[in-house]
């Protein structure tokens, strides 16, 4: 799924534009933000409301949401674009507010849950009230944190959580998410799980994908302006496309049978390799290994040999069983 987040610059048309270059890019689905800077935070202006390093380093958080937010006024056209366009679109809210903004004015099919809003738990109670899936990341929270997120949301009526892996830094470094403890993660909480990727590339969606990620989230833009907020970390639409080829060519080549296919019929097999008359001893000149492979195994050799045939038998004869005494 592509997240849209603040990389529309504050511009409809790019926002738009986005929609439309996720579609073609193979997005099945379209994630937004719905907040406001003091649906999010406070106006503080202490060092304690300063961003202290990283892509948006010595920014005070009022003035960066301010930048990076969606105005809700944009929603309904963003969504009646996505779903015209064949994908799902839904968001991430940060408030009660926004959730009941939400279910007046998009409809959407489900629910995402911030890696830092998963202690927000009047908001995941009012997400749980409407009944749909939700995504959550996990990014900063614990495993009691997480039980804890997961009992709110079904408590109050939500009838599926995905889990979503997460490392909340942007970028953040391949080296820091530990994918083999992902599994973990869906097991130990009993729920389907997934990835929420702000690395550079697509190799660590790819190895998620290996290990049965059943969702993979990545930031989209269209440039690296300085408008856009998340470019550092937010994929082009080549990279995205590249991507959703890369993950769906991995997660076909994992699932299906394991079930030997019709080239199996080539093995190895005992046949007969010189005429073999009734009453003949079967022997290793009148018999070989070879191929195909519709004769006895070969590990019936040893108590095939010396054996008595029934039968007249012709070169290249499958031999079973029934053939000898």
């Amino acid at each position: 799924m592509a997240e849209v987040s603040g990389n529309h610059g504050g511009d409809l048309r790019k926002a738009l534009d986005l929609v439309e270059a996720a579609a073609d890019c193979g997005a099945d689905a379209l994630k937004l933000q719905t907040y406001t800077p003091d649906t999010i935070t406070v106006r503080g202006l202490d060092e304690r409301f300063k961003i202290k390093s990283g892509l948006w380093k010595d920014r005070l958080l009022h003035d960066l949401y301010k930048d990076a937010m969606t105005p809700w006024e944009w929603h309904i056209e963003i969504a009646e674009l996505a779903k015209k366009r064949g994908m799902v679109c839904f968001s991430s809210p940060f408030d009660e507010t926004a959730v009941d903004f939400l279910e007046k004015s998009i409809q959407p099919e489900l629910y995402k849950v911030a890696s830092f809003e998963m202690n927000h738990y009047p908001m995941l109670e009012r997400i749980g009230r409407t009944s749909k899936p939700v995504f959550a990341s996990v990014g900063v929270s614990n495993h009691v944190e997480i039980s804890k997120a997961i009992e709110t949301l079904v408590a109050a009526g939500c009838p599926k959580v995905v889990l979503l892996h997460c490392v909340s830094e942007y970028p953040a470094k391949p080296e820091d998410f530990c994918l083999k403890f992902m599994p973990e993660l869906g097991e130990r909480h009993k729920v389907p799980f997934g990835l929420s990727d702000h690395s550079l590339g697509f190799l660590v969606a790819v190895a998620a994908t290996a290990l049965c990620a059943r969702v993979i989230e990545k930031h989209f833009c269209l440039d690296r302006e300085e408008s856009t907020v998340d470019g550092a970390f937010s994929m082009l639409p080549h990279e995205f496309s590249e991507m959703a080829q890369a993950v769906r060519t991995t997660h076909r080549s994992i699932s299906g049978n394991s079930l030997p296919g019709e080239s199996s019929f080539f093995k190895r097999s005992i046949l007969v390799s010189s005429s073999i008359a009734k009453g003949d001893l079967l022997t290793v000149s009148n018999l070989r290994i070879a191929r195909p492979g519709d004769g006895l195994c070969p590990s019936m050799w040893k108590q095939v040999l010396g054996r008595v045939s029934k039968y007249d038998l012709p070169i290249g004869h499958p031999l079973s069983e029934t053939d000898f005494f």
